[in-house]
């Protein structure tokens, strides 16, 4: 019954997908990332939600006549550069069923922005996109958070089966992306009531990151407080906040967390286990495998016969556990260079959204926004330097979002203006109307 009726809801915005593709993109963000089919316990599991999300999208995307547009901004030509190397490399690098099946979801994810970011052309659209991702993700930070508590921190909390962050590091990388996202709709939010239920959200969230176990979290979240605390106003009590909120929650979990925290700072003779090793081999082995292909080795490079000819310990054979490094074996140092311009350019195109709002405070919110988003960024920068994650949709969905916004408030500036003239032509007609009036006679 439970399968039939999460099926339903599910299959009950198809209608309204046929009405407006948008719509199309908020369930695709959805089923995406909440999963809410892997919830069920029977057959909806293993159901081709997202296939048939996707095909009604594409319909209606094709034979709506809604518009649409896709901004020919910096961050839009890096992310078209990124991916055109990625077509080059999957052409020119020996194929394989692995390489093809991991083309295809990638490609079907960046099909999936680029037709996103055509539909996101308004305020209010992009306030519904930033509300679906980040309570979609805050579902497992609530719930997760709710069980850290009630098991006293000494369970791990994991993501939802079968997607990008099942694992508890990318689980936990994962909402540290989405708590900046919570805090700018707390911003825009009116209702009370609604605003504490944000509050709680997030302050669940992030008890569920530290539940996780993850030692790459750790140092994400402090980047991501850092940057939140230099983008607070009131710096001092954000501070006091921070430290007690800080304080209580991890003097609440177990001497076992304590201690897995603090491997991560010890020294190679303390803690080099075969963990660190590996990766330090994985990334050792994109070096030098960057270094003797040009254009990397494609989707399928990490595999034990290239490790045996490239890695410093070929029988220690694992992921790239990086995106950085992941990027590099995959598509040499060229794909690296377009992957980190990508990153580059979607903070200065932020940063740029920034400046603009601060002299225009008709457009706050876009620089709002824009600044949680850049927190967002460095969450995935650091906490994706120890994480195979350079694929996931959320990056690519927080960068889209980036040029979408700039976009959006450069037009309601220049609909302001185009505007302003008019009213100052009509307002002056008006008053020396009224003193002709005056001067004949004439009732005013």
């Amino acid at each position: 019954m439970r399968d039939v009726i999460v099926l339903l809801i599910i299959f009950s915005t198809i209608p309204f997908i046929f009405r407006s593709p948008f719509i199309g993109v908020l369930t695709w963000c959805w089923v995406s990332y909440m999963v809410p089919h892997k919830l069920a316990w029977g057959f909806a599991r293993d159901f081709p939600v997202a296939l048939i999300i996707a095909a009604a999208f594409l319909v209606s995307f094709f034979i709506t006549k809604e518009k649409r547009s896709i901004p020919l901004s910096s961050v839009v030509v890096g992310l078209i550069l990124f991916n055109l190397w990625i077509v080059v490399v999957t052409l020119v690098t020996p194929g394989s069923p692995y390489e093809a099946m991991q083309f295809e979801k990638v490609f079907k994810i960046q099909l999936f922005t680029f037709l996103s970011l055509a539909l996101i052309n308004s305020e209010k659209r992009i306030n519904q996109f930033v509300a679906v991702i980040a309570l979609s993700i805050s579902f497992y930070g609530i719930k997760g958070g709710i069980f850290t508590i009630t098991s006293g921190g000494g369970e791990r909390v994991w993501g939802p089966p079968g997607g990008f962050f099942e694992g508890n590091n990318e689980l936990a990388l994962t909402l540290l992306m989405a708590l900046p996202l919570m805090f700018y709709l707390i911003q825009i939010t009116q209702n009370k009531w609604l605003k504490r239920a944000l509050y709680a959200g997030i302050a669940l969230t992030a008890v569920a990151a530290i539940g996780t176990h993850s030692r790459g979290a750790m140092l994400a979240a402090c980047s991501v407080l850092f940057i939140l605390w230099l983008r607070s106003r009131r710096k001092v009590i954000a501070l006091v906040i921070a430290l007690v909120a800080v304080t209580t929650v991890v003097s609440f979990m177990p001497q076992h967390w304590h201690d897995r925290m603090a491997s991560t700072f010890q020294s190679k003779e303390e803690d080099y286990d075969t963990s660190a090793q590996g990766r330090i081999n994985a990334w050792r082995f994109a070096y030098n495998y960057a270094q003797d292909n040009l254009f990397g080795g494609g989707f399928d490079s990490f595999t034990p016969a290239n490790f045996f000819i490239y890695a410093p310990d070929p029988y220690m054979f694992q992921d790239a556990h990086s995106i950085y490094f992941q990027v590099l074996g995959n598509f040499g140092f060229f794909g690296l260079f377009l992957f980190l311009l990508l990153g580059v350019l979607s903070w200065l195109k932020a940063g740029s959204t920034v400046k603009l709002a601060k002299k225009h405070p008709e457009i706050k919110w876009a620089g709002e926004l824009s600044k949680m988003l850049q927190c967002s960024l460095v969450a995935y920068a650091v906490g994706g330097a120890f994480l195979g994650l350079a694929y996931f949709d959320l990056p690519y969905h927080l960068m889209i979002l980036i040029a979408a916004i700039n976009t959006v408030a450069s037009k309601q500036l220049a609909d302001k203006a185009a505007d302003s003239p008019t009213k100052i032509i009509n307002e002056t007609g008006v008053q020396k109307l009224r003193r002709g009036q005056r001067s004949s006679g004439a009732p005013g």
